[in-house]
């Protein structure tokens, strides 16, 4: 008997999702469509259909999902001749100056629009690729095997390197996939052995002698204990593995090379929810007045920040990506009085479609260009359209980093700031 063909999923289901554990759950499980040929109707099929049925399926997937430990928390400290820092390398063939990363965030749903964005990142070959988070739904080891490491697969291994930055939504099933099936598939590419060496933890740096890029997990703290974590919510914070790393191994109060933060949550916000404790983590090891870029995802949209600075947390320039591959719906709305706090510069609320009378808006992904001390940030969206380009300097001696220029080259985007200039002061 042959197997079932496995159908990919349409951006409809992910229309509506909360983030809700629940309903992540039993979404993965509706959404299990199959090409298969329909049963006989006898009284047994009907009996037996019910026992398959898709609540019973989300029932048994849920409890042994969400019921048990975590995985363990992986730290460098494990590992023998790696501490997670790895010196930016360039071997794309692009006949372009200076190293690329593509950035981009809550892209895998495996939906056709994501492979567009995989296949468009594709087209700029950049040397590394990161993903910022969320392995749609509930990153069990199907959904990360379909996204990440089946053959036909649509995400883009980078060239010198190809990184996870874990999210909420893997640690719906506990991080167990994340950890024992994507990481050992990730990691800096050796050209000698002509594979990648595997990604050994959740979080690393990538630099040179003027940039760091230091990539940090939200993502492992973020689910709590089931049923308590509606009365006691999680805080989003970093594991002290990770504070040990930063401060000792990095030495991160002390190096002055320029800092770009990469992270799934969001420090701020001026629709949803903010996330302020990794913020008075970071505050804790450097102080709050050494500015930092900061991207995230989370939220499934495109914003621009100007600096911001909570009162206990870090001086940061944000960006938010998390447009990557889920539906970009506009239920969440401004709040006035945040985008002003957080000071709110530009987002992107075109509509690119509709679904069930929701207008959706625009995927997109962000390639960083980082030649010496210059740093370059282009924004595109799902037809390759440049949207937004930014350029940064670092100076390795004081730690400063300046805005030196910033293109908005799509006018429909929404400048709420007035000034796009804004972003760089």
């Amino acid at each position: 008997m042959s197997e079932p063909e496995v159908v990919k999923r349409d951006k409809e289901d992910y229309v509506e999702l909360t983030r809700s554990e629940m309903q992540n759950h039993y979404r993965t499980e509706s959404t299990k469509e199959e090409k298969i040929k329909p049963k006989e109707h006898t009284a047994k099929n009907n009996v037996s259909d019910f026992f398959e049925s898709k609540f019973f399926s989300w029932l048994y997937h849920y409890f042994r999902s969400r019921f048990g430990p975590r995985h363990d928390f992986l730290n460098y400290s494990m590992q023998s001749d790696d501490n997670g820092i790895y010196k930016l390398e360039k071997t794309s063939t692009l006949d372009k100056p200076g190293i690329s990363i593509s950035l981009v965030a809550d892209w895998a749903t495996d939906t056709n629009e994501s492979d567009r964005i995989g296949s468009l990142i594709e087209s700029h070959k950049p040397d590394y690729s990161i993903h910022l988070g969320d392995i749609y739904f509930v990153g069990m080891k199907d959904e990360i095997a379909q996204n990440f490491f089946n053959e036909n697969c649509s995400w883009y291994r980078g060239t010198s390197g190809s990184f996870s930055i874990i999210g909420n939504h893997e640690m719906y099933s506990r991080g167990i996939s994340y950890f024992r099936d994507l990481l050992p598939t990730m990691g800096v590419h050796s050209k000698k052995e002509n594979k990648y060496l595997g990604q050994k933890t959740s979080y690393f740096c990538l630099e040179n002698e003027h940039w760091r890029i230091i990539s940090l997990d939200t993502g492992y703290n973020s689910v709590g204990i089931p049923i308590i974590e509606y009365l006691f919510k999680p805080k989003h914070n970093f594991h002290d593995d990770i504070m040990e790393w930063l401060e000792g191994t990095l030495d991160i109060k002390n190096d002055k090379r320029g800092i770009i933060f990469l992270t799934h949550h969001q420090y701020c916000s001026a629709f949803e929810e903010d996330y302020k404790k990794a913020g008075e983590q970071l505050a804790s090891l450097i102080g709050d007045d050494r500015n930092v870029l900061w991207f995230w995802g989370h939220e499934h949209r495109m914003a621009v920040y100007g600096k911001y600075k909570h009162d206990k947390g870090i001086s940061a320039y944000g960006r938010c990506i998390g447009n990557g591959g889920m539906p970009v719906e506009f239920k969440h709305k401004i709040k006035h009085s945040r985008a002003k706090e957080c000071n709110l510069i530009l987002y992107d609320e075109r509509k690119y479609t509709e679904i069930k009378d929701i207008d959706i808006g625009y995927n997109g992904f962000v390639i960083l260009n980082i030649n010496g001390s210059v740093l370059t940030a282009e924004y595109f969206d799902i037809h390759n359209e440049l949207l937004l380009k930014e350029m940064w300097t670092a100076d390795n001696q004081t730690g400063e980093i300046k805005g030196k220029e910033i293109e908005l080259t799509c006018k429909d985007l929404t400048l709420y700031a007035g000034d796009i200039n804004k972003a760089l002061v």
